[in-house]
């Protein structure tokens, strides 16, 4: 990979990490404020109200700490060497399910080789980013993530699929303002790889094919 490629790679996750910091913990500050403008108000007329309202703005302090802890442990380089690709990728998986209870969640992963310190934390990242979109955007109940080493073809295979609500129009300006997407895609482009999204009613799939020779 080119430097000028790397140094673009980093542009982009400072991107994409300013932009979830705005979604997330930007705007439950806004929301926290709000709340104790309301404590203000209640705490010479009515007590009990500014106790309770109290009580909620403490619960809202609590889940910004936490998401800030999820930020910063995302942001930490994964040490596929220490903890194995697998165990990573279990990792995820158990972090969506404590998330997402209610989800059905399938992976089916191969233990793909880590030694070039790229394939493996891109595309594990790309997970992330389509996982966390299905959470926020698609209304699914059920997230399948294959992850293949196919040596017929000699690359690795990535399936993202959800049962969602899908996009109702997809095209090129649903790339070009999805930042997300457009993450992922410029991801797997540095690494000489493709990358489609099929999307409908019933749901999305996001394919992905990243050279096993690097």
């Amino acid at each position: 990979m080119r430097k000028k490629d790397i140094l673009l790679m980093q542009e982009m996750e400072r991107k994409r990490i300013a932009e979830e910091l705005h979604d997330t913990t930007v705007q439950e500050m806004i929301r926290l404020s709000q709340q104790l403008e309301i404590i203000m108000h209640y705490i010479d007329n009515d007590f009990t109200q500014a106790k309770l309202e109290t009580a909620s703005a403490r619960k809202q302090i609590k889940n910004i700490i936490s998401g800030i802890r999820e930020t910063i442990y995302d942001l930490r380089p994964i040490a596929f060497g220490d903890i194995g690709w697998v165990a990573a990728i279990n990792r995820l998986k158990d972090k969506l399910l404590i998330n997402n209870p209610d989800l059905n969640i399938l992976f089916d992963v191969d233990d793909i080789d880590t030694s070039d310190g790229v394939t493996a934390i891109s595309i594990y990242r790309i997970v992330c980013e389509c996982c966390q979109n299905i959470v926020k955007h698609s209304k699914a109940d059920s997230i399948e993530v294959f992850i293949k080493n196919n040596y017929a073809k000699n690359v690795i295979s990535v399936r993202v699929h959800d049962n969602g609500i899908g996009f109702s129009n997809f095209d090129d300006e649903v790339y070009s303002n999805h930042f997300g997407i457009q993450f992922m895609r410029e991801r797997v482009e540095m690494l000489l790889g493709k990358f489609e999204i099929l999307s409908n009613s019933s749901g999305t799939s996001v394919n992905i094919d990243i050279p096993l020779n690097g």
